[in-house]
């Protein structure tokens, strides 16, 4: 009886030593155990501002908006801005929109470069001789883009066509400028809260800033272009931007939803067009 007493107790001992490494929280278990990567995957549709997509970075906890805006008004070696002291970020335009992987807790600078590489990775040699061949800095043709994109976002096919309209008003000196709501919107609704403006006011009440920029940038003020991206756009406004469709087409307008879009080469079809879509 002895005997067998000691054999179970050296059984029992080698159960509990085997234990101890495998299932019940042993060397093992500990060895095949990994904790999660401290990473979070974000995507930023096309059309954000860097506003939008400096919240969106401090909101997933990457890194704080005011350190990613201050960044993003900063010179970027490889990116060619004639006029910085005109925009409100340098960098609107280039933060390209695409879904991306980021460490938590990151330095704004190293977000900033992934979107910057993306970018230059999207942009190639024959965009750029395209943009030199209709007369356009790959800068003007971003900003185009921009506007583009914000005109088509709730109908992306519509880009070539809206596209015509403002290459051929940039061409004639009848349409000095754009008129194109969405340069306003930016200044008024993206940018309002950052630049402290006022809806309760008019324009002569509003604060410097306001002016400053509203005049730079809202294409019923300024001619032309504007001083620079109201947004990023996608590859498809980009390639709208440098591809107009061929039309001879000087308005355009859509229906209260947005998504119906209406043409006109002369200001009677276009009065036609907004009484047919409800705005007039």
């Amino acid at each position: 009886m002895n005997r067998l007493v000691k054999i179970i107790s050296i059984l029992l001992v080698i159960s509990v030593a085997i234990c101890s490494l495998t299932a019940c929280g042993g060397k093992n278990d500990v060895e095949e155990t990994t904790t999660a990567p401290n990473t979070v995957k974000i995507t930023f549709p096309e059309g954000m501002t860097v506003i939008d997509i400096a919240e969106r970075l401090e909101q997933n906890g990457v890194c704080t908006a005011e350190d990613f805006l201050a960044v993003c008004n900063e010179p970027y070696t490889g990116i060619e801005i004639s006029n910085p002291e005109e925009r409100v970020f340098l960098l609107e335009g280039y933060v390209f929109p695409d879904t991306y992987e980021f460490y938590k807790n990151s330095n704004a600078k190293s977000a900033l470069d992934k979107f910057i590489k993306n970018f230059n990775q999207k942009i190639t040699p024959e965009m750029k001789s395209k943009a030199a061949e209709l007369g356009f800095t790959l800068d003007e043709i971003i900003t185009l883009a921009s506007i583009i994109q914000k005109e088509c976002d709730k109908d992306i096919a519509e880009c070539a066509n809206v596209s015509s309209v403002f290459h051929n008003r940039l061409k004639s000196p009848s349409f000095p400028k754009l008129q194109s709501d969405v340069t306003t919107f930016y200044i008024k609704n993206s940018l309002g809260e950052y630049l402290g403006y006022n809806p309760e006011k008019d324009f002569d009440e509003q604060n410097d800033n306001v002016k400053k920029y509203m005049e730079l940038y809202s294409t019923y003020y300024c001619n032309g272009l504007p001083a620079g991206s109201i947004c990023n756009p996608g590859v498809k406004a980009i390639n709208a931007a440098l591809n107009p469709a061929d039309t001879d087409y000087v308005y355009f307008l859509t229906d209260p939803s947005g998504e119906t879009f209406y043409y006109a080469s002369t200001l009677t079809q276009h009065q036609k067009n907004g009484k047919e879509a409800g705005l007039f």
